[in-house]
């Protein structure tokens, strides 16, 4: 009888160690899930911050644009001194760097910042060459574009510092690519309609004359066009007016006698600056700029399709209205004007084009400070010829050849014998990269 009674006692006894032992098991899977479920929580939260953090990152990212350039050159010029000596030759390698980036304000509001070498000293606004050879030096980088871009409505953008040039220009050498206007302008496309307005500073303490002080030098420029679109092929035509403020009497060079005083031109604060070609006069004992400048720009461009080559040719003029007689011309000389082709365009792999232009300018049609500084050495009363060609290898790559076949001193106010009508010619080889 006492026998089963142990057996029972001993089954008893192992059951009770098996569900101790599923007890024990059951609460370490529960803490094992416990753990799992909080862990799993953590990586949730981590990558919900990870995902706010991107997305932040993406948003903060995606306000800023990059933009830049870089140009090495090979150019060669050959210069005439007069009809009687050899031409003077140059050769020299130069280079340009460009960095910009614009930022997003908000939805209405972009700022841009763009950084450039610095041609020469930051004094010169018509380049941003750096010539190379000159002891290994450091090249200096100057605030090339500062400014803000308001879209104020739909059809209106007013910008504000230092600018692109807010005007529609052609391929003409009226104006100097590398200028970047400093003040205000307001920026229109209605339709087929466009213009601008712009406000600018030349120089905040101008004197215009050795006896006392004038006025500030500044630019006032208006342009209104109109851009027609005809099937494929677009005929755009705008007239401008340009005033730069007391520029008469501005001092260019000084002498005994003469008085300096603050200089309307880059660079100089008391010594006078380069005319660029522009008629002189004696003032004070001081030599000065002869005429004012209020310039009337006409242009039209027509850009149209030959086959599956795009091609695109300008006429442009321009006509200073307050140029004073010249007296050894006698007569003004206030009149310029150009026209060009450019058949095909550089810009996808293996593409190419080629292009000519050709301008007259007389001493006074246009300010000498916003000529191009390499048509004709840099100065008005020039003409001539410019030959252009380019070839994209790659992506974001051109080379590009231009070559200036152009005449100096063509008015002939010049006093020293042999030295009108004098040749110049310039030949520059590009290699591009845009980024």
């Amino acid at each position: 009888l006492a026998g089963p009674a142990m057996a029972q006692t001993a089954s008893l006894d192992t059951i009770q160690k098996d569900i101790a032992e599923m007890k024990a098991k059951n609460e370490r899977l529960e803490a094992e899930v416990e753990y799992l479920k909080e862990n799993a929580k953590g990586e949730r939260k981590d990558a919900a911050q990870k995902a706010v953090t991107l997305e932040s990152l993406s948003t903060t990212v995606g306000k800023f644009a990059w933009s830049g350039d870089f140009r090495y050159r090979s150019e060669h010029i050959n210069t005439a001194t007069n009809s009687a000596t050899p031409e003077q030759t140059r050769h020299r390698d130069r280079i340009r760097a460009r960095l910009g980036v614009s930022v997003k304000v908000n939805d209405v509001i972009t700022g841009k910042v763009q950084l450039a070498t610095a041609g020469g000293s930051t004094n010169d606004a018509r380049s941003t060459n750096q010539t190379l050879g000159e002891g290994w030096t450091r090249k200096p980088i100057a605030i090339d574009q500062a400014y803000v871009d308001w879209k104020a409505f739909s059809f209106m953008n007013v910008q504000l510092g230092k600018m692109p040039q807010p005007w529609t220009r052609t391929a003409s050498y009226f104006w100097d690519g590398d200028i970047t206007p400093e003040g205000a302008a307001v920026k229109f496309t209605k339709g087929n309609l466009f213009g601008s307005l712009g406000y600018n500073w030349l120089n905040e303490r101008h004197s215009g004359s050795a006896t006392g002080a004038r006025s500030d030098a500044k630019l006032l420029a208006a342009q209104v066009g109109w851009k027609q679109p005809i099937g494929a092929s677009t005929l755009t035509a705008a007239v401008g007016y340009f005033d730069v403020s007391n520029a008469e009497d501005a001092i260019t060079a000084t002498a005994t006698g003469c008085t300096p005083v603050s200089s309307l031109f880059a660079g100089t604060s008391t010594l006078g600056g380069p005319t660029n070609g522009n008629s002189t006069a004696t003032l004070g004992g001081c030599t000065v700029l002869q005429s004012d400048f209020d310039v009337v720009n006409a242009l039209v461009q027509f850009d149209f399709m030959i086959g599956k080559f795009p091609m695109s040719v300008f006429a442009d003029y321009m006509q200073n209205t307050e140029a004073d007689l010249n007296a050894v011309a006698n007569k003004k000389l206030n009149t310029a004007y150009a026209a060009g082709v450019t058949f095909n365009k550089a810009s996808a792999p293996k593409t190419w084009e080629v292009g000519v232009v050709y301008q007259v300018g007389e001493k006074d049609a246009v300010f000498g400070q916003f000529h191009d500084s390499d048509f004709g050495d840099g100065n008005t009363d020039t003409e001539g010829f410019v030959v252009k060609a380019g070839y994209a290898p790659f992506a974001n790559t051109t080379v590009n050849a231009t070559y200036f076949s152009n005449k100096l001193n063509n008015d002939g106010v010049v006093a020293t014998a042999n030295t009108h009508d004098l040749d110049y010619k310039r030949l520059q080889l590009d290699l591009n990269f845009k980024f």
